[in-house]
């Protein structure tokens, strides 16, 4: 589990991305990962603000601290400090440590392809 502190719109967020977080939302979506991860890449511009609320809520409920803000109310701060673009670091820094969580710890294995080898990740 990682967490990171993130100011968005002037207001602090803290995030935990994690199994829980990644069970939390599975759930609360109905989707399994593959179908998440597919979603996430056909359309961030839906599903990464969705993403950070359900980090953040996950990790208020984690510390037992009241959920004052909505998806709509982080959409509407993610807007105001420029949406995806490269001045909203912020949701840049979310958006990196969501995507490590994705892949840290998977297992790197060597493989030979037609004499040259090559590095690939692989899930056991």
């Amino acid at each position: 589990m990682s967490t990171l502190k993130l100011t968005i719109d002037k207001k602090e967020y803290n995030f935990t991305l994690g199994l829980g977080f990644l069970g939390e939302v599975l759930d609360e979506l109905d989707l399994d990962i593959t179908q998440l991860i597919s979603k996430y890449d056909k359309n961030p511009f839906k599903y990464v603000p969705i993403l950070v609320y359900h980090s953040a809520k996950y990790s208020n409920e984690l510390d037992n601290k009241e959920v004052d803000f909505t998806l709509k109310d982080i959409i509407r701060g993610i807007e105001n400090d420029g949406a995806l673009t490269d001045k909203n670091t912020s949701i840049i820094k979310f958006n990196e440590a969501f995507v490590r969580s994705l892949t840290k710890d998977v297992p790197v294995e060597e493989i030979e392809v037609n004499d040259a080898k090559e590095v690939v990740a692989e899930k056991k």
